[in-house]
């Protein structure tokens, strides 16, 4: 069964995504889980379309375990980030694995050759799991220009995009000023979708 907070954030996604270029998603570590799920819903519920999956917070191995079967999304191609730098070397035709978080630019043409394949007709979708996460991996200046150029092209292509904040205590300055650069930012609070 799917919690009201599950649903109400897939409505509040969806919505948001729909109208909006660029929608961030700022919420509290603890509901993070129940994002994911959302998030998920959201793909299953648009399945016609073609959605990239960027992780930089868990493995992709980490999102079999939690949803099974990912062939049931074959409109999802994940490009994970994290995976080789721990030493998992693994294959799987849904995801991209990408040597470590640090290399931005062939995160950049990863993206680019997976809608380069999508249809015509369909809409696309990134979703950028996380910006927090990036930021601990790189120097800020560089996540700054490497989301400045995905959020241009993606504007330049109608490609609607999704960015995740994990806020713990007080925000870096360097991630307000990306937050701040998408239409739509949607706050989740413990207690408040």
């Amino acid at each position: 069964m799917v919690s009201t907070l599950v649903e109400g954030l897939k409505e509040r996604v969806l919505t948001s995504i729909s109208m909006y270029q660029s929608v961030c998603v700022v919420l509290p570590g603890t509901n993070y889980q129940d994002l994911i799920q959302a998030l998920f819903n959201c793909m299953r519920e648009k399945h016609t379309d073609q959605w990239v999956y960027i992780t930089v917070t868990r493995p992709f191995d980490n999102f079999v375990k939690m949803f099974g079967d990912l062939s049931r999304y074959p409109n999802v191609v994940f490009i994970d980030c994290i995976s080789r730098s721990s030493g998992i070397m693994k294959r799987d035709d849904q995801c991209i694995y990408i040597e470590s978080p640090t290399m931005l630019e062939r995160i950049t043409m990863e993206i680019k050759h997976i809608f380069r394949n999508a249809s015509e007709d369909m809409e696309k979708f990134i979703v950028l799991d996380s910006l927090t996460s990036l930021m601990i991996y790189n120097d800020p200046t560089l996540v700054i220009e490497f989301f400045y150029q995905l959020l241009n092209r993606a504007r330049s292509e109608d490609i609607h995009m999704l960015s995740l904040v994990v806020e713990e205590g007080e925000l870096d300055r360097h991630i307000n000023k990306l937050i701040y650069l998408n239409d739509k930012i949607i706050k989740v609070r413990d207690t408040f979708i």
